[in-house]
C-alpha cells in the first residue's frame, strides 16, 4: 500500500526498500519474534520515516532557501568521491539518481533539508547549572567501572579425564603456594598459560568467563583463590589490586554534558515541529501504486 502525503505519493516499492534497510535494526529490538512480525514492524517504521522525510522535503522546498551553486557543486563532488568516482552514478544504483541532473536535485534537497533542520531545531544552549544538575542526578553515568588486577595459573583440559588430572595438579600447586612458594616461579614451571608470568593485567566485569570473573572479584588483594574450573581447565587466581569505581570530576565532563543536553533539546524541539507538520498535513494510504 502506497502513501500520499499532501500531493506527494510515496510508492509501495520505496516503502518496502526502506523497510528492508531497517529490518536488521528492528530485529535486534525484537529478539525471538517471528520474521513476519519483524517485517510488519519494519514496514511501520519505514512509513513513519518516509512521511517525516516527505513533510520535511515539502517544507524545505516551500521556504525557497537561497542556495549557492558552489555549495551544490561541492556536495555533488563529495557524493561522487564517496560513491566511486567518475562512474559513481552507475555504481551506486540509487533509485532516485540516474544522471547528473538527478544528483544535483538530490544534493539541493539535502542542503535545504539541513537548513530546515538547523532552523527548526534552534534552541538555547543548556547552562552550566543545568549540566551540573544532570551530573548530580545521574552519577551512575559518570563513574568508572569496578576493576581488578590479577594473575593466574592454568592447567588446561578438554576431556573429562584431563579435567580430573588438571584438578589434582592445581590442588597440589595450591598447597605449594600456601606453603610459601613464589607465585611467579610457579607460573613459569607449572602453568599452561605462562605468558607475561601469568599476569592478566587490569580488567572489568564482562571481560572473563563467568566462573573466572566471579572468583576474581570475590578476592581481596594478595589473596589466592580456591581452584576455579572453566571451559579452559582449572585455574588458581591471585588478586593484586582492586580498583573501586571513581566518579569523574564534573569539570572534565562539563562540555560533553552540555553538548549532550543540547542535542537532546534540539531533538525535542524538532520533534515538536515535525508533529505540527503532521497535524496540518493530509496523509493517506492509496492503492495500486
Amino acid at each position: 500500500m502506497a502513501l500520499k502525503v499532501n500531493d506527494q505519493v510515496i510508492p509501495t516499492w520505496a516503502i518496502e526498500q526502506q523497510a528492508q534497510a531497517l529490518f536488521e535494526q528492528v530485529a535486534r529490538g525484537m529478539p525471538d519474534k517471528p520474521r513476519e512480525v519483524v517485517h510488519l514492524a519494519a514496514m511501520d517504521l519505514a512509513k513513519e520515516r518516509m512521511i517525516d522525510q516527505s513533510l520535511m522535503a515539502q517544507e524545505s522546498s516551500r521556504r525557497k532557501y537561497q542556495i549557492d551553486s558552489e555549495e551544490v557543486n561541492k556536495g555533488m563532488k563529495r557524493w561522487m568521491r564517496e560513491n566511486g568516482g567518475k562512474k559513481a552514478i552507475e555504481k551506486a544504483n540509487h533509485p532516485a539518481i540516474k544522471n547528473r541532473e538527478d544528483l544535483r536535485k538530490e544534493i539541493l534537497a539535502q542542503i535545504r533539508y539541513n537548513r530546515l533542520l538547523e532552523e527548526e531545531s534552534s534552541c538555547e544552549i543548556p547552562t552550566e547549572e543545568e549540566a551540573k544538575e544532570y551530573y548530580e542526578n545521574r552519577p551512575d553515568l559518570f563513574k568508572s567501572e569496578e576493576m581488578v588486577s590479577a594473575s593466574h595459573i592454568l592447567k588446561k583440559a578438554s576431556t573429562e579425564e584431563e579435567f580430573q588430572s588438571a584438578e589434582k595438579d592445581i590442588l597440589a600447586i595450591r598447597e605449594r603456594l600456601l606453603g610459601g612458594e613464589d607465585f611467579v616461579k610457579c607460573v613459569q614451571s607449572e602453568s599452561d598459560d605462562g605468558g607475561n608470568d601469568g599476569n592478566l593485567g587490569t580488567f572489568g566485569k564482562g571481560r572473563m568467563v563467568p566462573e573466572f570473573e566471579k572468583a576474581a572479584f570475590s578476592l581481596e588483594p594478595d589473596q589466592l583463590s580456591e581452584p576455579v574450573k572453566t571451559q579452559f581447565g582449572w585455574h588458581l587466581i591471585k588478586l593484586h589490586e582492586k580498583h573501586a569505581p571513581k566518579l569523574t570530576p564534573f569539570e572534565e565532563l562539563k562540555e560533553k554534558i552540555i553538548e549532550y543536553l543540547s542535542e537532546r533539546r534540539k531533538d525535542k524541539v524538532f520533534d515538536a515541529f515535525l508533529d505540527s507538520l503532521k497535524e496540518k498535513a493530509k496523509i493517506e494510504e492509496v492503492a495500486g501504486i
